[in-house]
C-alpha cells in the first residue's frame, strides 16, 4: 500500500496522505507539476477558497492568522515567516517548496491547522519544533496533533557540505543518525530529521505520515530546484478546515 494517493484531475491534481484523509473536517494536499494551486484547493475542499502563503525566508518564524485578521494576497504585502497557523475555515494556508520539506499540522478537535516550510536551514533552526510549541501554547494537546510530510528531496539525492552537517548537529546532537556517509559528500535525510523533531516535541509516532517521494527522482510529477538548477517551478502544500471544530472555546 502506497503511503500517498494521487487525487483529483487536471489542474486540481494533488498528493494526499491517507492519515490526513481520515481526519474529519480537514482538507489538505500537495500540488504536483501541472497543478494550479487554487484549483487543487477547490478540488480538496469542494468549493473555491482563498489560499494564503508567506514570504518564506528559511528561518523559524511562526505566523498566526487570527479570526479577525484581513486575508492577504500574493504580493509583497504577505507576512514573512516559515510556518503559518490558523483555526479559520474561510481560507486555506500553504507553503511553497521545490525540494524543501512541506509539513502540515492538524488537530481536528480544536480546529488548529498549520503549514510549515522546512529546508535544511529551517530544520536546523527548529521551525517545526517552533510551530508545535506555538500550537501547544494555545491549548492544543501535542498527543492530539497530526503531522503530514509531503514530497521533498530525499537522502538519495540531498548531497551537502560538511558545514550543513555541522549546523544540523548543533541543532540536534543526534542528527548524525540521519546523515549517510560513504559517497563523495554526505547525504542528509531531512524528512527523518523533521520526524525526529515532531517526536521529540511529543507528537505520537502513529500520527506522523510521510509521502515518501523524492522531488529529484520523480521528474515526471514533482518540481525540484536542485534538479532544474534553480528554475522557478514550485509546489504548494496546503491544509484547511472545512467545517467548524467541535471544540470552540
Amino acid at each position: 500500500m502506497l503511503p500517498y494517493h494521487l487525487s483529483g484531475h487536471g489542474t486540481a491534481r494533488r498528493i494526499t496522505l491517507p492519515l490526513f484523509e481520515r481526519l474529519p473536517g480537514v482538507a489538505h494536499g500537495f500540488t504536483v507539476k501541472g497543478s494550479i494551486p487554487p484549483d487543487a484547493v477547490a478540488g480538496a475542499v469542494g468549493r473555491p477558497m482563498p489560499l494564503l502563503t508567506l514570504r518564506q525566508v528559511h528561518g523559524a518564524e511562526v505566523r498566526l492568522l487570527g479570526d479577525e485578521e484581513s486575508l492577504w494576497g500574493e504580493g509583497a504585502d504577505r507576512p514573512q515567516g516559515d510556518a503559518l497557523l490558523t483555526r479559520r475555515i474561510d481560507a486555506a494556508i500553504g507553503i511553497a517548496v521545490a525540494d524543501c520539506v512541506p509539513i502540515l499540522l492538524a488537530d481536528p478537535v480544536s480546529g488548529w491547522a498549520g503549514a510549515v516550510h522546512a529546508g535544511w536551514r529551517g530544520t536546523a533552526a527548529g521551525v517545526l519544533r517552533a510551530a508545535i510549541a506555538a500550537l501547544t501554547a494555545r491549548g492544543v494537546p501535542v498527543d492530539a496533533l497530526y503531522t503530514g510530510i509531503g514530497p521533498s528531496i530525499g537522502p538519495c539525492c540531498f548531497e551537502v557540505g560538511e558545514e550543513v552537517v555541522e549546523a544540523l548537529l548543533r541543532s540536534d546532537p543526534e542528527a548524525g543518525a540521519s546523515v549517510r556517509r560513504g559517497a563523495a559528500k554526505p547525504r542528509v535525510d531531512l524528512v527523518e530529521l523533521n520526524r525526529r523533531q515532531a517526536l521529540a516535541a511529543g507528537v505520537r509516532s502513529d500520527r506522523i505520515a510521510a509521502a515518501g517521494l523524492c522531488t529529484v527522482c520523480h521528474e515526471d510529477m514533482l518540481e525540484s530546484y536542485r534538479r532544474s538548477r534553480g528554475a522557478q517551478g514550485r509546489m504548494i502544500g496546503f491544509v484547511t478546515r472545512t467545517a467548524p471544530p467541535p471544540l470552540t472555546s
